[in-house]
């Protein structure tokens, strides 16, 4: 039997929620997870750069959770191999990493086993997997969409347009958030008036992300249900946010479930933004945070050569 070929494939990091969009809003971004597979005598993973900081076992990583689904929906055995990651950005910071790291564990599963399952079938699989759909969307089809779905119907993924000049700057703590324990700070009930001021956010919201308007975006990325009961979870967040307005931030929130925050800019600023930001980093967390700006990235997952 032919032993199959190395592979290796880049997928998307991912911002999500922007303020109302919870657990349906999703940006991909020109940050990446590369993940690289070789025969081998036995299954391996080695996490390279701030991968490392990772606590997963091996049967836990989203890659092999991702390459076993597939292989049992392809009713096919796994291959013995290595596999190295490395990405842009540290996992447990709101960045998409385990969405991105199912999409890859999905696709490299499906083509060892054939390649023979459909990429909207993939993509099933990974928002099952992941509980949510924002993250998963974004890293196997990129850009920016909206997702509604209900038991027992086929998933909605409605693409939204961002504006060419929107520029993403992502401010990254020392520290993680696990998914768990952010969503056990958020409310278990809100009232009808917090229910109603977080409805009719949305639509303002994808109007400024669309236009680049200040105001629609100011006022449409605010959030009345989860961003405040995570932020009290999170060393100097709350200051962080109000100190981005200062700085001429057109919005700020957190990115997903924390601990990374998410400041919109328009291009021409973001060179400034962005070295008030790290001044303002460097002396809450010294050399331990940083800044990264990111834009968004219109493709999903790809196969790489060599």
């Amino acid at each position: 039997m032919t032993s199959p070929r190395a592979q290796r494939l880049r997928v998307p990091a991912s911002t999500s929620n922007v303020g109302p969009g919870f657990d349906a809003f999703s940006i991909a971004l020109d940050l990446f997870l590369e993940v690289q597979w070789r025969p081998g005598k036995r299954t391996t993973l080695v996490r390279k750069g701030v991968l490392e900081e990772s606590p997963l076992r091996l049967s836990q990583d989203p890659i092999m959770r991702g390459m076993r689904r597939a292989a049992i929906l392809s009713n096919k055995t796994l291959p013995n191999g290595e596999l190295t990651a490395q990405a842009d950005v540290p996992p447990g910071r709101g960045l998409g990493l385990s969405g991105a790291g199912l999409v890859a564990g999905l696709l490299l599963g499906d083509r060892l086993c054939g390649g023979k399952l459909k990429t909207a079938e993939l993509l099933n699989e990974a928002i099952e997997l992941e509980g949510n759909p924002e993250n998963a969307v974004a890293s196997m089809v990129g850009g920016a969409h909206w997702s509604l779905g209900a038991k027992g119907e086929a998933w909605i993924h409605h693409p939204v347009p961002l504006h060419r000049n929107l520029r993403f700057l992502l401010i990254i703590p020392p520290y993680p958030m696990t998914t768990k324990r952010s969503r056990e700070a958020l409310p278990t009930s809100v009232s009808f008036g917090r229910a109603m001021r977080q409805a009719h956010r949305p639509p303002i919201l994808l109007e400024g992300l669309r236009t680049l308007k200040p105001d629609y975006i100011k006022l449409g990325i605010a959030d009345d249900l989860h961003v405040a009961p995570r932020l009290k979870l999170m060393t100097g967040a709350k200051a962080m946010l109000d100190f981005a307005y200062e700085a001429g931030a057109l919005g700020a929130t957190l990115s997903g479930a924390g601990s990374a925050l998410l400041v919109l800019s328009h291009v021409g600023e973001v060179q400034n933004l962005e070295a008030r930001l790290a001044g303002r980093v460097k002396r809450l967390w010294g050399d331990s945070g940083s800044v990264v700006v990111a834009r968004a990235h219109s493709h999903g997952a790809k196969f790489l050569r060599g």
